[in-house]
């Protein structure tokens, strides 16, 4: 079951949110082991004065959670920013494919990838293209257009990191003229996502999802696809955490 949001863009507020996704998730060609807490429990004696109760059997192992073991979150994510763009006077382009928190521009796929990181103490990959996109929006989607007629695979700026350690995999995108950006494909045609479980997030403009959960689970016929994928308006992932928390929670993690 997809989970869409839908709901009006207003920008976080509350301080310290992501840092310590942020400072803390690195990546795989930058990728970094969130930590794990634990917790101990203190088993009550019996009175002294009553005989030991007799043991209870041991309980039935239970099977792990679904979503345990070692994560991966690989994302795309492409903010319309230049190292000029202020993040307190954003042009409209810039405000859609961006989040600002902190004073810093994420990406909006960054900033949802920062949260499941956060979330499920995963490791970050960042896919990237040895490409150059043009700054301005009309020039971008143009380009973003001729790759995608083309069926293009561009060239990945970093390699495919070995997957074999993983369990789980989040890959999040951005919906490029109803279809996945052509970087995302050069990514599934070279990972090795064999026997793992995959869950995708993505952010639009107007197109949903536009059918991509299905290509993927196309290409990734030997992954384990969830049905349950994430999508989100760019109108409205500043303030998505919150949905973002509760999606990543409903999987298990």
């Amino acid at each position: 079951m997809t989970k869409t949001i839908l709901s009006r863009r207003r920008f976080l507020k509350t301080a310290g949110v992501l840092c310590a996704s942020l400072a803390g998730a690195g990546a795989l060609g930058g990728c970094a082991s969130a930590a794990e807490e634990a917790e101990e429990a203190a088993a009550e004696p019996a009175p002294a004065a009553e005989p030991a109760p007799a043991p209870e059997p041991a309980p039935t192992p239970q099977d792990p959670s679904p979503a345990a073991g070692n994560v991966l979150v690989a994302y795309f994510s492409y903010p319309e920013t230049t190292a000029a763009s202020d993040p307190d006077h954003l042009t409209a382009e810039e405000d859609n494919s961006t989040v600002v928190k902190d004073g810093r521009i994420l990406g909006n796929n960054e900033f949802v990838a920062a949260i499941i990181a956060r979330e499920t103490g995963a490791d970050v990959f960042r896919i990237l293209t040895t490409r150059t996109y043009p700054a301005d929006h009309a020039g971008l989607i143009a380009q973003a257009q001729d790759e995608i007629n083309a069926d293009d695979r561009p060239a990945l700026a970093e390699p495919v990191p070995d997957l074999s350690a993983y369990d789980a995999v989040f890959i999040g995108y951005p919906i490029w003229w109803a279809d996945l950006p052509p970087v995302v494909r050069s990514f599934l045609d070279q990972a090795d996502l064999a026997g793992k479980r995959v869950y995708l997030f993505n952010t639009h403009g107007g197109s949903g999802s536009a059918g991509t959960e299905r290509e993927i689970a196309r290409i990734l016929a030997d992954s384990d696809v969830s049905g349950d994928n994430l999508v989100i308006s760019r109108t409205v992932v500043a303030d998505s955490e919150p949905d973002i928390v509760a999606w990543v929670r409903g999987l298990g993690f």
